[in-house]
């Protein structure tokens, strides 16, 4: 197999679209087939960090449900939505109220509300029991009806989604192709429900430049994020050159893209690149990130074929639990 190059630093740094990768191959018997797909794949994490995933396989109308389900949730009052507020777990899970989450300390906390639900464990799981962080039960909502089953039935997909994409970041990275999926047994991935109000233009959050935001600009802090859109659209993606190249919505497609975990995991050689989300005046804006991280203990150590005497490891060693744990408790309000 081909030797795999270090971060891009050439023209293809300032990019100006955002690749779509046709990512069947993966789910294919053919080895050749999933090995082109995982280049193909390896390709967008080096050079952008984002890509758009269409053939994924994952229910269009389960996807649908989802959406549906998250503006019932929203609709509820206040004061019930609170009742299962991310405050009360000390897993992070439930309802995040608006300006609860800060991605860019420059800017403020974001105007959003957000409800995140992870790998359900019961109280006398093995892990629950040691008291490991981030594990255990979600809080539910007593409405809205079927809420519990869908968000499910589409965490369970995603996983699946998930895993298939790690056997891809494999072969792209010169690896036997289950090395990540083998430490994706459990993982601590996270499935959020994201709405942006819609805001008149007096009230709407701006940075330096004045850029209308809804989400300041961040690279996500996890291994692999897998995100759903719905047609208002607003992400933005920033390039090596410092400027902003639209992730328009495409339909059936998921926006995908390499979290601060995965970069340190790969020594850089996938980027995890900043994004943000703009707002438009008068208009409300749904999105559904799943947040997919290794089981808690995977210990996250340069990779071997990430590194060299003339490249050698630039972070220390941790576990995904640990590094997990830390960014979330530096992210909420």
């Amino acid at each position: 197999m081909e030797a795999v190059p270090g971060p891009v630093k050439g023209p293809l740094a300032a990019f100006t679209e955002i690749p779509i990768v046709d990512i069947a191959g993966l789910f294919s018997a053919d080895a050749a087939a999933r090995r082109d797909c995982g280049h193909a794949i390896g390709a967008a994490c080096r050079d952008v960090g984002f890509f758009y995933a269409v053939g994924h396989g994952v229910d269009e109308a389960l996807r649908g449900e989802v959406f549906a389900a998250a503006r019932r949730f929203f609709d509820l009052p206040t004061q019930e939505k609170m009742a299962v507020a991310m405050a009360k777990s000390r897993n992070f899970r439930g309802y995040l109220p608006l300006d609860g989450e800060v991605t860019d300390p420059l800017v403020g906390a974001d105007p959003k509300e957000g409800f995140d639900i992870a790998r359900e464990l019961p109280w006398d799981d093995p892990d629950v029991i040691a008291a490991k962080p981030l594990l255990g039960p979600n809080q539910w909502p007593s409405r809205p009806r079927g809420f519990r089953d869908v968000l499910t039935r589409y965490y369970d997909s995603l996983t699946g989604l998930g895993r298939a994409l790690s056997r891809g970041f494999a072969l792209a990275l010169d690896l036997d192709e289950d090395f990540f999926a083998q430490s994706m047994r459990r993982p601590t991935a996270i499935l959020r429900l994201l709405r942006y109000p819609a805001r008149d233009e007096s009230k709407i959050m701006r940075d330096a430049d004045g850029d209308p935001l809804g989400c300041g600009a961040h690279s996500d802090y996890g291994y692999l994020t897998i995100l759903a859109q719905d047609a208002v659209g607003g992400l933005q993606v920033q390039n090596r050159a410092g400027g902003w190249v639209d992730a328009r919505p495409v339909a059936g497609a998921y926006v995908c893209n390499i979290g601060e975990m995965m970069a340190q995991w790969t020594n850089d050689r996938f980027a995890a690149t900043k994004h943000r989300v703009l707002s438009a005046p008068g208009r409300e804006r749904f999105s559904i990130p799943f947040f997919f991280h290794p089981d808690y203990d995977t210990v996250l150590d340069c990779l071997p074929s990430c590194h060299s005497p003339s490249e050698p490891p630039r972070y220390a060693p941790t576990t995904s639990g640990r590094y997990l744990l830390k960014r979330l408790s530096e992210s909420y309000v």
